[in-house]
């Protein structure tokens, strides 16, 4: 329906948008000299972004008024953070989403500023200056090995539309500000520590660890909106597959009632149409453990992992989306596949990715040409066993110049690509002591392989 691809459609632009800003932010972590530069830059992207009308990061005072301190402002309106006070005491102008951020370290927004009681100190001053709601996050990020880095500090954004700031906006904004307080932490090194005890080398290596730290934590965020962004590709399809045990369920259920007002019932048709329900069920069920699997945001803990079990569910959840555009999916798949060590959430996602690339690339070619070819072989090699998955298309292809190119992060060859795609595919088989590479075909299209180490 045009409503319904619309919403998708909108759905999908917003995270388009999120995974650009988190990215351009990712870059601004390690690339800012100073910790000034670093929040500025911050704010700056955020505000780029359109997601947000005003950004400013405040840092909490220890004077008599316990004052918000602005450190780093972007976007319409600058003049609001000079005009109006912001604290994390107990007072009045403390009750604002900032006040109550900093005071609990937990996230805290205003959905209308219009009505909402809390923002009474600032309601005139914000909405002059076209603010609608807002949102406060606190930055501090948690670890298992130090706990809490608690910047003592907030994350603070206005949009000129009410309600800007959903569930997933508040999971968005205080991941990007968990990795702020990482990369601030790394920038001041620990300088009071290393001054007491003049040990140049341990500040090295703690500044070397926060840095790894923040990148892991900024390389786990990416990699779930990616996941986030393709389901939202196949949105339509997920609906569809989703729908069709659904209906099937409610025919059947209808069909059972209809039987049991005769007077003599037929209990074997019942009977059957029962067992029918308990399947599609289980279908609709599968579909939903699938997808909420892919939008997993745990942390990445490798254990043996079956590939060929990680290409069937794969190839269950593209499938529809493929039939729907027209194009045939063949397989040849290696029963003796060995179990490999990893993370099958994102080998799940590798896969994904690839077909789906496969498949945009065959989108507007001859439909003798619309197929894709899914392919796994057991190799062995001088160090072992190794799992190779190939995933061949007759589309497009790609330039001899491109080929080196293709794993780049932010190079893309599809109109409106953000090129993150395969840059992330390569660094998930990276850290699966793995390959992925691409090769030409010598007729159409291309085809991208990717191999894994079989467990010893």
């Amino acid at each position: 329906m045009p409503e319904q691809r619309e919403a998708h459609e909108a759905i999908l632009d917003r995270l388009h948008r999120r995974l650009r800003t988190l990215c351009q932010c990712t870059n601004t972590f390690f690339q800012a000299e100073s910790e000034q530069e670093l929040l500025q830059s911050i704010c700056g992207i955020l505000v780029a972004g359109g997601e947000v009308r005003l950004a400013w990061i405040g840092y909490c005072e220890d004077d008599a008024e316990k004052t918000v301190r602005p450190v780093a402002q972007a976007g319409s309106g600058l003049d609001y953070l000079e005009r109006v006070k912001t604290s994390w005491g107990e007072m009045e102008t403390g009750q604002g989403p900032a006040g109550i951020a900093a005071r609990t370290g937990k996230a805290c927004w205003v959905d209308d500023i219009r009505t909402d009681p809390r923002f009474s100190p600032w309601r005139v001053a914000a909405l002059a200056r076209g603010y609608a709601s807002c949102m406060a996050v606190p930055l501090i990020a948690y670890s298992k090995q130090r706990g809490a880095v608690d910047l003592r500090g907030t994350l603070n954004l206005y949009s000129a539309e009410c309600n800007a700031f959903d569930e997933s906006a508040v999971e968005h904004y205080t991941g990007l500000a968990a990795s702020v307080a990482y990369a601030v932490t790394a920038l001041r090194g620990h300088l009071a520590e290393d001054l007491a005890y003049g040990v140049t080398a341990l500040r090295a290596r703690a500044e070397r660890k926060q840095a790894e730290e923040a990148l892991h934590q900024a390389r786990e965020e990416l990699a779930h909106v990616t996941r986030v962004t393709t389901l939202g590709e196949l949105a339509a399809s997920i609906a569809h597959e989703v729908n069709q045990p659904l209906a099937a369920i409610i025919a059947d259920a209808n069909a059972c009632l209809h039987w049991l007002e005769a007077d003599r019932p037929d209990l074997d048709s019942v009977r059957e149409a029962l067992a029918a329900v308990v399947k599609d069920g289980d279908r609709a069920g599968e579909v939903i453990t699938r997808i909420r699997a892919l939008l997993s945001r745990s942390s990445v803990a490798h254990r043996p992992c079956d590939l060929a079990g990680v290409i069937r569910d794969v190839l269950l959840l593209v499938g529809p989306e493929l039939g729907r555009h027209g194009t045939v999916l063949q397989t040849s798949l290696a029963t003796d596949l060995p179990p490999v060590m990893g993370d099958r959430v994102q080998l799940q996602q590798v896969l994904l990715n690839l077909l789906l690339n496969a498949a945009e690339a065959v989108r507007n070619v001859p439909p003798e040409r619309r197929r894709l070819v899914v392919r796994s072989t057991l190799e062995r090699r001088d160090d072992g066993s190794w799992a190779v998955v190939a995933v061949e298309d007759a589309g497009v292809g790609f330039r001899e110049e491109q080929a080196g190119r293709l794993f780049e992060a932010f190079y893309t060859t599809k109109p409106g690509g953000l090129g993150m795609g395969l840059s992330i595919s390569r660094s998930i088989m990276d850290g699966h002591r793995g390959r992925l590479w691409a090769t030409a075909n010598s007729g159409h299209g291309a085809t991208f392989h990717f191999a894994l180490p079989g467990m010893r």
